[in-house]
């Protein structure tokens, strides 16, 4: 399979920047196996939206997918929908799509993990299948964003593996992060040789050899590998690589899939309380593959869609095995690959009970604005839409300020919503933490250091009666007077404004609002 091919992106600054990147290089064929689940359709949607993805193959039991596709209200070709019944035939026809479709990403929906897996390990193209989880979170590394692995398919940790998952993770930070030499942490409980700790004898090992396109260190802890001021404290490990890699590691490289699984899931908390965002990606298929968990945040599922079309287009190409050592050891290698592979996928669970949904109520509810310094007014817009809808935040307004036709020069953003005060602080979180995001300003939309200025056609002259607010009289002037009726453009605060557009309009005063806008 052919694909466009690119030079590496600008160093990356955030994981959700992914969406943007992505959005910028040509779109993708997606296959999606168990293609039935409405959550699933609509994520898709959203990557087609947001320009990655332009054709989705879906594939399963037909009446399921087409009755999902009328629900979740998108347009997918006859010709795309593959029916099967059963979860071997989904599989296999997932499968078989990759050369029919001229597929670019493999998603696996609603779909025994087992069976899609055994599918698809006969197609691996390198030795160690591996599991490459991309975040940034705000109290690791100042938020900058930083490669681990691997939380979901090595389980073994020999030298022969540990050699496979450095070079698969090295080959998605040059990809999708941009950096040409990636520094590399070989992560262990002691930053010191220890001979009762294997993982530490292996790190050293690994940090030992050639690498032609990294800087590998090991062993490192945790905080040696990612906080500076640890190094400070600490000094430099007496390590190869240490000077280059301590502190500032862009790879994080776990001594097994316990340790890792525990870094993932400290990482995975924090995105629901807006402090980090993660992408996964599974490295070693000709094409790019995930899950689409249904515990991850609709954030990470976008954000991994985005990294696996980045990895697409601007990763090495994978048509051939790749030819790392002796047939035999690849052979060996691969099978270890398939028993982890299986064995993580696990049995498949049986469908939960429902919980009752308890609706929010209006008084849980309040509004709020955000004003947001920005750089490239555009992209900063593109990002902070997509991250309220990554969060199911609906956006009542959103207007851009400042010198829209200077290049260079800052602009801002306000926008008002209505959520809950933690959804609310939730946002402030992740908006700060937007590369395009300079200063966040939060106000209640209650407050009195908010202006509202509102343009209406009025059916006759106002009196001054018709402008008086809670607290005080609306400023009001009269613009033009024709045929139309009285045009006003009326300002104050939005406590004040809005209930008297709403009396205007109960009295049938008010034609027509022209425009209205929120300022400070």
């Amino acid at each position: 399979m052919t694909r466009a091919r690119s030079s590496l992106p600008d160093r990356l600054r955030r994981v959700v920047d992914l969406i943007e990147i992505a959005g910028r290089l040509s779109p993708l064929t997606a296959v999606l196996a168990g293609g039935h689940r409405v959550e699933d359709l609509r994520l898709v949607e959203s990557a087609r939206d947001h320009g990655f993805v332009d054709r989705i193959i879906l594939v399963g039991r037909k009446q399921r997918i087409e009755a999902a596709v009328a629900e979740a209200s998108i347009n997918v070709a006859v010709d795309d929908i593959v029916d099967a019944e059963t979860d071997e035939a989904i599989a296999a026809a997932t499968v078989e799509s990759i050369q029919a479709f001229g597929v670019d990403m493999v998603l696996e929906g609603d779909v025994a993990a087992d069976v899609m897996r055994r599918h698809m390990l006969p197609l691996a193209v390198r030795p160690t299948v591996s599991l490459a989880t991309l975040f940034d979170a705000a109290p690791i590394a100042d938020g900058r964003p930083i490669l681990l692995t691997d939380a979901g398919v090595a389980a073994a940790s020999n030298f022969d593996r540990m050699v496979d998952l450095v070079r698969n993770a090295v080959d998605v930070a040059r990809a999708a992060m941009g950096i040409r030499r990636p520094r590399v942490a070989i992560l262990s409980a002691d930053g010191q040789q220890i001979d009762a700790i294997p993982s530490a004898r292996i790190a050293l090992e690994l940090a030992r050899r050639e690498w032609p396109d990294a800087v590998v260190c090991g062993p490192l802890t945790f905080d040696l590998a990612t906080d500076p001021s640890a190094v400070a404290g600490h000094g430099l490990p007496d390590v190869p690589g240490a000077e280059e890699v301590a502190g500032r590691a862009d790879v994080l490289i776990c001594p097994d899939v316990d340790s890792a699984g525990v870094l993932y899931k400290a990482v995975a908390a924090m995105c629901k309380y807006g402090e980090a965002t993660l992408a996964n990606l599974a490295v070693g298929f000709p094409v790019p593959y995930t899950v689409l968990s249904q515990a991850d945040t609709l954030e990470t599922r976008l954000a991994s869609i985005a990294l696996r079309a980045v990895y697409a287009r601007l990763g090495p190409q994978e048509e051939s095995p790749a030819a790392q050592g002796s047939q035999e050891v690849r052979i060996e290698r691969l099978a270890q690959t398939a028993l982890d592979f299986l064995d993580r996928a696990g049995p498949r669970p049986s469908p939960s009970i429902p919980q009752e949904t308890v609706a929010m109520s209006s008084a849980d509810k309040s509004r709020w604005v955000f004003r947001a310094h920005v750089v490239d007014r555009a992209g900063a817009l593109t990002s902070i839409a997509s991250a309220f809808s990554n969060e199911g935040v609906s956006i009542d307004t959103i207007v851009g300020h400042g010198f829209e036709q200077r290049a260079g020069v800052d602009g801002s953003v306000v926008l008002t919503f209505g959520c809950s005060e933690a959804e609310k602080d939730k946002m402030v979180r992740k908006i700060k933490r937007l590369s395009k995001v300079i200063q966040l300003e939060e106000y209640p939309y209650e407050s009195q250091s908010l202006r509202k200025s509102a343009l209406i056609l009025s059916a006759r002259e106002l009196k001054p009666c018709d402008v008086v607010g809670e607290t005080t009289f609306l400023t009001s002037e009269l613009v033009k007077k024709d045929a139309r009726g009285f045009m006003y453009l009326l300002a104050g605060s939005p406590s004040d404004l809005d209930p008297v557009l709403e009396r205007l309009e109960t009295a049938d005063a008010v034609k027509d609002v022209i425009y209205s806008v929120l300022s400070l």
